[in-house]
């Protein structure tokens, strides 16, 4: 089957506060998943680690492309799931706040497709609250804290 996702959201602050999100991994495992190896490089390999309950537990993932600060392409390869599929995100500013356009694609069976689909729309409600304004600058003086 067939893996499309397609979404389209209006995020809270800056193109460069977004891209931030995906691109620091303090940022990207308050919303996404841990990680202990990513860095924004093309060729990068990374895992990222989803120990919730109804999570998906390891994502192997590379960086394909990069053009900072708007677009970002990472594969992706669930542990349980022996295809690779294709994460696209690019920013563009929107006024004062950004226009995420997510696309994930790829070949996979019909329940890893339902639990990414829903599993997309959970992470983007929570990137939307690591974005808020008093969540942002609280990560900002965590990370100068230490």
């Amino acid at each position: 089957m067939r893996l499309d996702i397609a979404m389209d959201e209006l995020l809270p602050g800056p193109v460069e506060r977004v891209w931030r999100a995906f691109t620091d991994p303090q940022m990207l495992a308050r919303w996404l998943m841990a990680t202990d190896d990513f860095e924004p490089r093309v060729g990068a390999s990374f895992v990222l680690r989803d120990e919730s309950p109804i999570g998906c537990g390891e994502v192997h993932c590379q960086v394909l492309e990069l053009a900072p600060p708007h677009r970002l392409v990472w594969s992706w390869r669930a542990a349980d799931d022996p295809a690779t599929t294709r994460l696209v995100i690019e920013l563009e500013a929107d006024g004062d706040a950004t226009r995420l356009k997510l696309r994930h694609t790829g070949e996979s069976d019909e329940p890893t497709i339902t639990g990414t689909t829903a599993g997309w729309t959970r992470k983007l409600e929570q990137l939307v609250e690591a974005l808020a304004p008093a969540s942002t600058e609280m990560a900002t003086k965590g990370a100068n804290d230490g």
